[in-house]
């Protein structure tokens, strides 16, 4: 366990040299520039349009991070040969991705949470108000991140940070838009058609599940069934994503 934490620390302090810490001033400044000039043209929805437009960058911004960051996350490793140092350790492969999962995830995590303070901070300032139940965005998020962070370890443990940074934005893309690829699927007549988008359908990362921000936004009851299936569809979609990264990973032969 204690490799796994060496790693972990290593991993987030590296991350931590790339300044996304500058992100939370870019993040503060948007919110605060859209409150301003949101109010003329908002037609009396401005507070509910601004907790929508808040959450929406918040896992925006999570999710960016994840793919720059992410992205060369092992094979900055395998290019500066640095992996090779680290393997001549007794250390497992799979304690590696493990590490290096956990240091980055955590740190989006601060990043996220951190965002959603500020988030929470200016609507004091505007409103008067603080409200908790926008923070049960935060798990919700986490999950997101996991996932496009577990398909960006198991590109990069055989590909290259461009295109694992590539497959990372095609991932998040179409996982937001597995509804509309549910619905195509019902709707065509082509059986080949039908058959290929209910495939992807239900291989490729759903990450509209996790996506309840508009009915935390305008305090719409979460369906405890939903927020369950949700969680749980997160967990055991990383675990399945780190697993064969592992995989891939230990199969590797670096020369």
């Amino acid at each position: 366990m204690h490799r796994v934490l060496a790693i972990f620390e290593n991993t987030f302090k590296e991350a931590l040299r790339q300044r996304i810490l500058a992100l939370l001033g870019v993040f503060a400044l948007l919110l605060i520039v859209v409150s301003v000039f949101l109010e003329p043209f908002a037609l009396g929805e401005a507070s509910k349009l601004m907790r929508d437009f808040g959450l929406a960058v918040t896992s925006l911004f999570g999710v960016l991070t994840t793919i720059i960051i992410g992205s060369a996350l092992i094979h900055r490793d395998i290019e500066k040969r640095t992996i090779y140092t680290v393997l001549s350790k007794p250390v497992r492969r799979g304690e590696i991705v493990l590490g290096k999962y956990l240091g980055l995830g955590v740190l989006v995590a601060l990043l996220v949470l951190a965002m959603l303070l500020i988030h929470q901070l200016i609507i004091v300032v505007q409103e008067g108000t603080f409200e908790l139940s926008l923070l049960l965005v935060f798990p919700f998020a986490l999950l997101e991140v996991s996932v496009i962070l577990g398909i960006l370890l198991l590109f990069s443990s055989f590909s290259s940070s461009t295109m694992t940074s590539i497959m990372g934005v095609i991932f998040y893309v179409a996982g937001h838009a597995m509804p509309d690829l549910k619905l195509f699927a019902e709707s065509t007549r082509v059986e080949a058609l039908k058959h290929i988008a209910y495939a992807f359908y239900y291989l490729l990362p759903n990450l509209s599940n996790f996506n309840f921000r508009t009915d935390l936004a305008y305090n719409i009851p979460l369906a405890a069934d939903q927020v369950i299936f949700s969680v749980c569809y997160g967990i055991l979609y990383t675990l399945f994503l780190l697993y064969v990264t592992t995989l891939v990973f230990e199969h590797r032969e670096f020369k």
